[in-house]
């Protein structure tokens, strides 16, 4: 039987593996709240991918309720802007006192006529209604702005509970604040670009290293103890 402290051990050594296995998934949260945190972005070429500033969330539409993550990898779908697991993405549509998922018209999506959809770095969901006139057969377009997409903040001196690898939910008892980008002192998107997670990969490796070191650590201890139990026993005999 593995005495507890080192299967703790062995635990840890999984829980750091996995860190780094996911290192460079987007929106990828670790289990450790206080692990090597990092708000690494790289450019895209989508213009629905954006990035969020650090300490805050993107907040997501569930069947378990309202989630948040940092991926921000974002498609059009059925109308709807969505994350990547399909969850709905919440904001502010313009006039609206309420966030809800951000939709673009349905006629126009019945339509067809939605293209060239972006986020800016306000947060801002548009599109370009393209039509013919009926009469001249000339073809309009013009830009429509669906709504903001909003960002979540958990008060300071607060942990957000992982709920899994890339959502996390509000704590206990605490209700996060709301705000849109670029507004009071929510910071701005960074468009064209994703997250990478939350792992800093060098930090990740040294403390893989140090649940290494540890699980040896304990694993010579417990040696030396058999070692002495043995001692004891033929001085007993």
């Amino acid at each position: 039987m593995i005495p507890d402290a080192s299967a703790a051990a062995l635990q840890r050594i999984a829980q750091r593996a996995d860190e780094l296995r996911h290192a460079y998934r987007p929106g990828f949260e670790p289990a450790d709240a206080r692990g090597p945190r990092s708000t690494h972005a790289v450019a895209s070429l989508d213009p629905l991918s954006v990035a969020a500033p650090p300490e805050c969330w993107f907040a997501f539409a569930t069947a378990a309720g309202v989630r948040y993550g940092r991926d921000g990898g974002f498609s059009l779908a059925d109308g709807t802007l969505r994350a990547r697991d399909g969850a709905g993405v919440l904001g502010l549509a313009p006039g609206a006192t309420a966030l809800g998922p951000l939709r673009v018209d349905a006629v126009d999506a019945a339509l067809g006529r939605v293209a060239d959809a972006r986020v800016d770095a306000d947060g801002t969901l548009s599109y370009l209604r393209v039509a013919l006139d009926p009469r001249s057969g000339a073809r309009r377009s013009e830009r429509v702005e669906v709504g903001r997409i909003a960002l979540a903040r958990f008060p300071a001196g607060t942990e957000a509970t992982r709920v899994d690898a890339e959502h996390v939910g509000a704590p206990p008892g605490v209700a996060p604040r709301y705000g849109r980008p670029g507004d009071a002192d929510f910071p701005a998107l960074r468009p064209f670009a994703r997250d990478l997670g939350a792992i800093d990969p060098q930090s990740g490796v040294r403390r893989l290293q140090e649940a290494y070191l540890s699980f040896e650590a304990l694993q010579a201890a417990e040696r030396q103890r058999r070692g002495f139990d043995r001692v004891a026993g033929d001085l007993i005999k």
